[in-house]
């Protein structure tokens, strides 16, 4: 995006902000104590608004009016359950799985192969292969909705994962220009997120997680020598928090439909609150950065080994050991104060 373009887009984001400021346009309303845990003021959740801007400009670019309804179709569904049109969770779910089966069915949005070969030999069946697609998009929403209860997390993980994609798989993408600027716009709201200004809301968490798993999955399909498993570790850590919320609460006979306060990102929060008399920004800020730095190592440790499945597969076992430890770990220091 040139340098003019850059100011244009930073003057519509502000202008943007400030007209839902004042007249408390996409103002979220915090009704649940999922929601209530961490944030406490007034936020606008006019984050999805601006990521579906920039992803309808790039898709009317391209001439995909069939890709920019589906994106509109997914901000749609975030946005009334934004306004709590949608508070029924199974109800909301079925809306995803209707909406996400029938573009990828009209797209034709396939999974090559996951170096499973069970699985593989299913995938080769086209409806086995939509419904796992559909399945994977809506742990991969969902679970990215999860964690962006943490403001600045959500983004600072897909900005992340986008530049290690940028810098590390460079030579197999074709449009570097596409995540140069959808970079530069998460940044935008990664700052007015960072102030407590604004955040992504629902429509803009599933918005922005749907696009990089329909992108990984593209480029998964289109360069064979990029291991899925690679992509699994890209992805790995939000869908991994709502899986693991859902084991858990399984094990203790709870309903894993409604959300509750015990993810991986909210006891660390807790704990560095009672640790603390931050603000609360600041709070979420250092949440968010030891979360960030830990998924990173981890990254660093695959960063040459894209091609290597075994390998990548012992670095995600070993991710999700020290995930579990860490919870654990932390869940006891906090029912301990």
């Amino acid at each position: 995006m040139p340098y003019i373009l850059n100011i244009i887009a930073f003057i519509i984001i502000g202008t943007i902000i400030l007209l839902s400021r004042k007249y408390d346009l996409f103002l979220d309303n915090k009704v649940s104590k999922h929601k209530k845990l961490v944030n406490t003021g007034k936020n606008y959740f006019v984050g999805g608004f601006i990521i579906f801007l920039f992803l309808s400009y790039i898709t009317i670019l391209e001439k995909n009016l069939i890709l920019c309804t589906f994106y509109f179709s997914i901000f749609l569904i975030g946005l009334f359950s934004d306004l709590r049109f949608f508070n029924n969770p199974i109800k909301r779910i079925l809306a995803q799985f209707i909406t996400l089966f029938f573009f990828v069915y009209i797209l034709d949005i396939k999974i090559s192969e996951t170096k499973i070969i069970p699985l593989d030999i299913g995938l080769q069946n086209d409806l086995f292969n939509f419904l796992f697609v559909v399945f994977c998009l809506m742990i991969l929403i969902n679970g990215s909705n999860f964690v962006d209860g943490i403001n600045t997390l959500l983004i600072s993980y897909i900005i992340m994962v986008l530049l290690m994609i940028l810098f590390h798989l460079n030579n197999f993408i074709d449009n570097p220009d596409t995540i140069k600027d959808l970079i530069f716009i998460l940044l935008i709201i990664f700052l007015f997120n960072l102030l407590g200004i604004i955040i992504l809301g629902d429509s803009g968490s599933y918005l922005l997680s749907l696009y990089l798993g329909l992108y990984l999955i593209n480029l998964s399909n289109l360069n064979i020598l990029i291991s899925p498993f690679f992509i699994v570790l890209l992805l790995w850590y939000p869908c991994f928090e709502l899986l693991f919320s859902i084991i858990r609460r399984k094990i203790k006979k709870k309903d894993s439909i409604y959300p509750d306060t015990y993810h991986l990102h909210q006891i660390l929060y807790k704990f560095i609150s009672k640790k603390n008399n931050f603000k609360q920004n600041l709070n979420h800020f250092i949440t968010s950065f030891i979360i960030i730095i830990y998924n990173f190592i981890f990254f660093l440790m695959a960063f040459n080994f894209h091609n290597h499945t075994k390998n990548i597969i012992f670095i995600i076992i070993i991710n999700l050991i020290v995930y579990i430890f860490s919870y654990n770990f932390l869940k006891k220091k906090i029912n301990n104060s």
